[in-house]
């Protein structure tokens, strides 16, 4: 009978707050949101991060952003506009957008990035502008972009993943790409200090081109460990956990009155790098029996995430495989680890990052399983990235990395891990199959096509092993409504995004219109000008929602 009480309070405090003339804006605007994050990342700029793109897109602005769906959209540019085959694109960017210090962002701001980011390696921008040939400014607000072949991929990356650099600043040169001083950009927010063991403070930009966001301040503390922060959320001490929480740590605080849980999806991923330049995982019956021993679903399991059962795109991405890619044996894996004379293999892992340490602890007991000497070595980030290459000769044998959610978002970019000579590819994997199979899906003329040719590249990737895809992050995530409940979840992120800290529709003058209406559901809000039947439909919505409750509650006691 207590859960008929707490049911029937809940419908009783649904409809005080549905009928109640407290304005819904106590909620949805705040003056500080305390968010956790794990490490210090520098300035946040675009040349400054590893995990914090989520932060550095709070102070820089895309030309196009992904919306609710994971779909790019039109953000600063407000029109985008194919010629030529798709090989020229026009870009109209919208008017009255200014920096942090106060100059116009104009198209020469945008013709100068891409030429900076083609110019200055970037491991995760450069190979995006690849395919550009030129970008040219047209005027103040208008942008042409000529490519070198059609990219069916192109206005998701880099479109919608680059941010744009003021040329004010960057183009002073100097000792160092980044400019020095705190960052500069067009964001919703300006970073206004940064300590190095303690967290950031961001302040928000009240004349953003897109309305004052709706939170004042955004602190952001450094908390390492998952179990940290939902401790420190539970605690009060944190206001919401973005992404990252699995289905019993959502269950666990989707309990606690004062806290919403809500489900997620997460394109970020963890694999397992295969160095194919040093015995034993030269062999490609070496690599092989290494992924047999592998079971994906107890290593998720052991991290409430994912398995990476399908390969390396994400099952809720549109473009994944419709079928199943890695299966576990143990028992060939180790006949073949005999016949192979038990080889010993060391696996790296950040200890740094306690995920990726979790997940290498798993793969050599898995490995020591199958009859490998496996071993882990837990080394610092900057180690670990030396021993991958990041100054171009790789050193190690095995490696826990990530997957980056870009591939998820457009299989064009497996290339840059897998294609022979590519900047990311770690491994050393070379092969003329995947790369036409890779080309076919940058050129592909249809979405069927490119579908297709992204299933066998993922096959292909399967049956030669470079990498093993292990799990993908949970995507959940928990927040304290009555601190702020304006979160906007984007497929593949979480809630961690610029949407979340602005007002759904856009307040712009009907002079200022775009011309492409922006993200966003434009229909789905309750009509301003009628109160009294939005207050209606959300006191039937709670009613219906309670009666359930109480019929699921009958039928359990039964």
């Amino acid at each position: 009978m207590r859960r008929v009480a707490l049911i029937v309070a809940s419908l009783t405090c649904a409809a005080a707050t549905v009928c109640s003339p407290v304005p819904v804006s106590a909620r949805t605007s705040a003056p500080l949101v305390r968010v956790p994050f794990p490490r210090h990342e520098g300035t946040l700029t675009p040349y400054s991060f590893e995990l914090g793109y989520p932060l550095v897109t709070l102070i820089y602005d895309t030309l196009l952003w992904r919306d609710r769906d994971g779909k790019p959209k039109p953000w600063l540019a407000r029109s985008v506009a194919r010629s030529a085959g798709g090989r020229r694109l026009v870009l109209r960017l919208r008017r009255g957008v200014r920096w942090h210090d106060g100059r116009p962002l104009t198209a020469a701001d945008v013709a100068f990035t891409f030429e900076f980011v083609k110019s200055h390696l970037h491991l995760r921008f450069t190979t995006q502008v690849r395919v550009v040939d030129r970008v040219r400014a047209v005027n103040a607000h208008t942008v042409a972009i000529h490519l070198r072949r059609w990219a069916p991929g192109f206005l998701d990356q880099p479109l919608a993943d680059l941010p744009i650099l003021p040329r004010h600043l960057w183009a002073r040169g100097g000792s160092g790409v980044v400019p020095p001083g705190l960052p500069v950009g067009s964001g919703p927010y300006r970073l206004t200090s940064h300590d190095p063991g303690k967290g950031y403070m961001f302040s928000a930009n009240r004349a953003y081109f897109r309305g004052r966001p709706r939170v004042d301040r955004i602190e952001v503390d450094f908390t390492r460990g998952g179990r940290r922060a939902v401790d420190a959320l539970e605690r009060g001490d944190v206001d919401v956990i973005p992404t990252g929480l699995g289905p019993a740590t959502l269950e666990r605080l989707g309990n606690e009155p004062a806290i919403e849980a809500r489900p997620g999806v997460n394109y970020t991923g963890t694999a397992l790098a295969l160095n194919l330049r040093r015995a034993p995982l030269d062999r490609i019956e070496a690599r092989r029996a290494v992924a047999r021993a592998l079971d994906l679903d107890r290593i998720a399991d052991a991290l409430e995430g994912l398995p990476a059962n399908r390969g390396f795109l994400h099952p809720e991405s549109p473009w994944a495989a419709d079928s199943r890619l890695h299966r576990a044996d143990e028992s060939a894996a180790r006949r073949a680890m005999t016949r192979l004379g038990n080889p010993a293999i060391e696996v790296l892992a950040s200890k740094d990052n306690m995920l990726r340490l979790v997940v290498g602890r798993q793969v050599v007991a898995a490995l020591r399983r199958a009859g490998a000497r496996a071993k882990l070595t837990a080394v610092s980030r900057r180690a670990l990235d030396r021993a991958l290459g990041a100054d171009g000769s790789p050193d190690f044998q095995a490696a826990i990395t990530g997957i980056s959610p870009l591939a998820s978002y457009d299989p064009d970019y497996l290339s840059s891990y897998f294609a022979s000579g590519a900047r990311l590819n770690r491994t050393g994997y070379k092969s003329v199959a995947f790369d036409r199979l890779a080309e076919r899906v940058a050129r592909a003329p249809d979405r069927r096509t490119r579908l297709r040719a992204a299933a066998a590249e993922l096959r292909r990737l399967a049956r030669n092993v470079p990498s093993i895809p292990l799990l993908f992050s949970p995507g959940a995530s928990a927040y304290r409504p009555a601190v702020y409940d304006g979160w906007v979840s984007v497929k593949g992120v979480g809630i961690l995004d610029k949407r979340s800290f602005l007002a759904p529709d856009e307040p712009r003058s009907a002079r200022q219109a775009p011309a492409v209406t922006p993200s966003g559901d434009p229909s789905g809000g309750l009509p301003l000008g009628a109160p009294g039947l939005a207050s209606v439909g959300l006191l039937l919505l709670a009613i219906a929602l309670s009666a359930a409750a109480l019929r699921r509650w009958r039928a359990h006691q039964r």
